[in-house]
């Protein structure tokens, strides 16, 4: 003789919104929703500013997964692929932001145009430009040519804004990541 086992619904229910919790925070993120897509050097990425909080990043790009001290709002497809855009916090205060290009799957991460991409600053720099074009746009920029930067670094004060290449794959001369971050640690 069988027995059946009758189990309360709200434990059910329970169960599974702890099991939606165990999900990667990844599997929940998506990209910026963002009021403006202006990247202005030294101040801003798509509104977002050094020393916002989070409720105030949320506020301008919609709400994501985080991990204690970084938000990540990655898009769509394989993860070591997808564009993605991070936001790291210290002491509860935004200190760094990036936006990174989609690449191609395979071998030769080739630049890939996605949403982030159409983020720009007003001389039209943005994620796919040329290594050149930010020196003809930013001529204060100084060369940047350290191991996974190649590129051109911008100071403003505190603010360093980096508009980096990588200089590796099927096309090194197009921008890859652009950061905006304090230049001295600890004075932002």
């Amino acid at each position: 003789m069988s027995r059946v086992l009758q189990v309360p619904a709200r434990i059910v229910l329970g169960g599974l919104a702890v099991g939606s919790l165990a999900l990667p925070a990844g599997a929940l993120a998506r990209l910026p929703h963002p009021k403006t897509t202006l990247i202005v050097p030294g101040v801003s990425i798509g509104g977002v500013k050094i020393d916002m909080t989070q409720a105030q990043v949320f506020h301008e790009w919609g709400s994501t997964g985080c991990i204690p001290g970084l938000c990540t709002w990655q898009g769509p497809g394989n993860p070591a692929h997808a564009e993605r855009a991070t936001v790291s916090f210290f002491k509860g205060k935004v200190i760094q932001i990036d936006i990174n290009a989609g690449t191609t799957n395979g071998t030769n991460v080739k630049f890939k145009p996605g949403t982030l991409s159409k983020w720009k600053t007003a001389k039209n720099i943005h994620l796919g430009s040329t290594r050149a074009s930010v020196k003809r746009a930013y001529p204060a920029a100084k060369a940047n040519n350290s191991t996974g930067v190649a590129g051109w670094d911008l100071f403003d004060g505190i603010h360093l804004t980096r508009f980096s290449s990588f200089g590796v794959g099927a096309t090194p001369d197009r921008l890859r990541y652009i950061e905006l971050a304090c230049s001295v640690s600890g004075q932002c």
